[in-house]
């Protein structure tokens, strides 16, 4: 089986074919759950295969050129893990001999078979391709995926005892403050009456007033910890725009963005709003991993957007004009009625290659025009509040530009 990291990301599907109608059709038939890239000539299809991966590669056999069994002869040696539907109305017994080898999953008859004979076959030809894909990475990079693993499992643990470890330590430093501010008040009272009759004490009188006052404020601020959106890890609510304003505080602190002239712009949502199925620390472990990557992006001297916009439909969101053309994670949550709201982050950085997108979304951070900030809290938290995840790529976006929609 896929990864759910795949699962969530939309299927993108390479038609080759030089019937126009063809693409026409494939597009109404398939668009709305599915990129499509509809290409004409095989040898422009198998330069895009050199610098993009696909899901799927759905082929006619007769082509002006070269036909589709020697193109998929040549993708094969570009991307071994692609698998392929082969269109065509003249089903040989050459071109079946010709397909054995060439991991080929079916041929379709032209004109197209209805929706149990092809549209209802599609999500297991994409599974098949993308578990051929991490099979042949994991036999790649075995070793560094054990190493990554173990990694992986260390930070998780290691982070759960400290967060656990510091409560618990908070908790008994403000036991001890109270405990403290109590004595302070004895010793004052005491006091009182002796410094007015002994010059000596009035200096040791002020400076236990001044202890208490001090512990009074540092016991206000355990306190408020214990009142925030973080003091319980398994139940309190994730605020929305509390939380934003402590994740803007931990990312520019992470990325030493003051250093940098960097800044945040927020624009709050303006009430009261909780994401489902989200604690305070859920969010904030979803939320700083986007925002840090923007900033890591951002040129210095320049302002990251964040804005917070409520929506009457949760499902509105990839429909909107204003993200039509965002690369969407999650999309099949966009069915949902809910209210949500829309976190958006943007920055003057340029927008990613899909491929840089979806290796950042995958946990690969090599190669040139790499996101480098781990994209696993991000996705986490999308998954488990139900919501969806645009991505601004190149070449239909110039800028880049995160997009949670969350459900509240």
């Amino acid at each position: 089986m896929s990864s759910p990291t795949l699962e969530m990301i939309t299927p993108v599907i390479l038609i080759v074919d030089d019937e126009k109608q063809i693409h026409s059709s494939l597009r109404l038939r398939l668009g709305a759950h599915y990129q499509l890239v509809c290409v004409s000539d095989p040898r422009e299809a198998l330069s895009i295969i050199r610098h993009q991966s696909f899901d799927l590669c759905i082929s006619d056999v007769r082509m002006a050129g070269m036909d589709g069994l020697r193109f998929i002869e040549s993708a094969r040696k570009l991307d071994p893990a692609l698998g392929y539907v082969v269109l065509s109305g003249y089903d040989s017994e050459e071109n079946l001999r010709r397909a054995i080898p060439l991991q080929i999953f079916d041929f379709i008859g032209k004109p197209l078979p209805d929706r149990a004979g092809f549209e209802a076959r599609l999500p297991d030809w994409i599974s098949r391709t993308r578990q051929r894909r991490q099979e042949l990475t994991r036999a790649n990079e075995t070793e560094s995926i054990v190493q990554d693993l173990e990694l992986a499992r260390i930070e998780r643990d290691v982070e759960s005892t400290a967060s656990e470890s510091a409560r618990e330590a908070l908790l008994q430093t403000a036991n001890l403050l109270s405990t403290t501010q109590a004595l302070l008040l004895s010793a004052t009272h005491g006091l009182e009456p002796l410094h007015r009759t002994d010059a000596r004490l009035t200096a040791v009188f002020r400076s236990l007033q001044e202890a208490r006052r001090t512990a009074s404020t540092a016991g206000t601020i355990a306190e408020g910890y214990f009142a925030s959106a973080y003091a319980d890890r398994e139940s309190s609510p994730a605020i929305i725009d509390v939380c934003l304003r402590h994740a803007i505080d931990i990312s520019v602190r992470l990325t030493k963005a003051e250093e940098r002239r960097q800044s945040v712009d927020f624009s709050p949502a303006g009430r009261e709003l909780a994401v489902t199925g989200l604690t305070g620390i859920g969010f904030l472990l979803m939320i700083i991993p986007a925002l840090t990557q923007a900033l890591e992006l951002a040129p210095p001297h320049s302002t990251v957007q964040l804005s917070c916009t409520e929506l009457v439909l949760l499902g509105n969101i990839p429909s909107d004009a204003r993200w039509q053309r965002l690369m969407w994670v999650n999309r099949r949550n966009s069915i949902l009625s809910n209210p949500g709201v829309v976190v958006s982050i943007r920055t003057s950085a340029s927008a990613p290659e899909r491929t840089a997108a979806e290796k950042w979304l995958r946990g690969d951070s090599d190669g040139p025009g790499a996101l480098r900030t781990p994209s696993r809290g991000l996705l986490q938290g999308i998954q488990k509040s139900k919501g969806l995840l645009g991505v601004a790529i190149h070449p239909t976006a110039e800028k880049f530009e995160l997009v949670l929609g969350l459900p509240v």
